[in-house]
């Protein structure tokens, strides 16, 4: 199928995807109850992020930035986010800027949804964020044991969050997660595909069966890695909805198995890959 890609030669294992033993269950998160006006928002903010005014004093490096989704996005958020979110309970990220970072040339954004308390990015990924110009955002108290709708709610308005201090390329905003966090992921992407230009799911993911994407045409249009690890408990599963995309004609998808790995983050030259695939896409207005 054309733009489809393969990555590490692997043997075809047929019978039953193995049951999830270290993440989130495997049945299919519900569809969040957030409003659809809020795409429609949010895709406007990341516009208004590429051509506002650059701000030269704005924050490099790593720290830990907190809003409210109303200072946000304003009175309308009482009303974008249902019972997933409080509009005035006070959310806090774990944000990397990199070093480099200039107004004038708009970062990409990586929207990283994390299975535990923490949604710092592991330090050893810096020089690849540094690489590609940008930005790593992760939402805390967001892990597995959370609500997938609020999940949903923090890492769509993590891209608001960015938008507050930094100028975006909103051709480049894409969102990941490991094990749970990119079973979340893979809710968020095909769901807010007007926002999320790509997704790299991380040993863990599922595809969106009877919940069609209302803009499934958006949705073939992005990019989708599918990482995962030889040794991961995950691995027949995600090679499974890599293929269930491939059927819904979505060709812009790379299956990447990294060699010994087993349940865990990538190497760093693997998380290269899969951006180095997502930046690949063609850039395009909103």
């Amino acid at each position: 199928m054309p733009g489809t890609q393969y990555v590490k030669r692997y043997t075809i294992v047929r019978g039953v995807t193995k049951r999830n033993r270290g993440d989130a269950p495997a049945s299919k998160p519900r569809r969040a109850m957030i409003s659809r006006h809020l795409q429609s928002i949010l895709a406007a903010v990341l516009v208004t992020a590429a051509t506002a005014s650059p701000s030269a004093e704005s924050l490099r490096g790593e720290m830990s930035l907190s809003a409210t989704a109303h200072e946000l996005l304003g009175d309308d958020s009482a009303n974008l986010f249902g019972t997933a979110l409080d509009p005035d309970e006070v959310i806090e990220w774990e944000i990397y800027v990199p070093a480099d970072y200039d107004p004038g040339s708009p970062a990409g954004l990586l929207v990283f949804i994390s299975p535990t308390e923490s949604g710092k990015m592991p330090r050893r990924y810096q020089p690849v964020l540094d690489e590609k110009n940008l930005i790593w955002i992760g939402a805390n108290h967001s892990g597995n044991r959370v609500r997938v709708a609020r999940r949903v709610s923090l890492a769509l308005l993590a891209t608001a969050l960015a938008d507050r201090d930094y100028r975006i390329d909103a051709s480049r905003v894409y969102v990941s997660g490991f094990s749970g966090g990119g079973r979340t992921a893979s809710a968020v992407a095909p769901e807010y595909a007007q926002i999320f230009t790509g997704a790299i799911y991380i040993c863990g993911v599922n595809f969106w069966d009877g919940r069609k994407p209302k803009r499934l045409d958006r949705v073939r249009e992005n990019r989708y890695v599918f990482l995962t690890g030889r040794k991961d408990f995950n691995r027949s599963e995600t090679r499974r909805v890599h293929r269930a995309y491939q059927r819904a004609d979505v060709a812009n998808v790379l299956l990447l198995e990294v060699p010994g790995m087993d349940h865990r983050m990538p190497p760093v030259e693997d998380l290269a890959t899969a951006i180095s695939f997502l930046d690949s896409g063609p850039a395009r207005d909103r």
